[in-house]
């Protein structure tokens, strides 16, 4: 006589729940998420890119305050600042050594949206030689 199979149902049950967490790890891969950030920096000024409603990107700029120098970013309607830090770069203290500028801007409203910088000392006034840093955002 045959022995019945006792653990076959435990099995199925383990299997699909395999099943399922694969299938859900794949479609996070494969399915864009509304809120993908991606990081932009110097090498992107005056490109357009285009971003869902809602999703966050981090724009990344050389910038040096302890010589005077700050980036004075503006942005359309459209785009909200919800984080704006500096990193100092180098030692800790060091005079005149730079870092990073990092702000964290997301898509809050639909069309063409702008993001726009200039590097420049606040107390000097502008030539027109100053470095810029623009960036077109289309919000779908």
């Amino acid at each position: 006589m045959a022995e019945k199979a006792t653990y076959s149902f435990p099995l199925v049950l383990i299997g699909l729940a395999i099943l399922g967490v694969l299938v859900a790890y794949g479609a996070s891969v494969i399915l864009p998420s509304k809120s993908v950030s991606a990081s932009y920096g110097d090498a992107d000024n005056g490109k357009s890119i285009s971003v869902n409603e809602g999703t966050t990107v981090t724009i990344i700029l050389d910038e040096n305050p302890t010589t005077g120098y700050a980036w004075n970013m503006t942005a359309t309607d459209g785009l909200s600042v919800t984080g704006d830090k500096y990193i100092q770069g180098g030692q800790p203290g060091l005079v005149g050594a730079g870092g990073t500028h990092e702000w964290t801007i997301k898509a809050t409203g639909k069309g063409q949206q702008q993001l726009a910088g200039i590097y420049r000392r606040s107390w000097e006034p502008l030539t027109g030689s100053e470095k810029t840093f623009a960036l077109k955002i289309n919000v779908v």
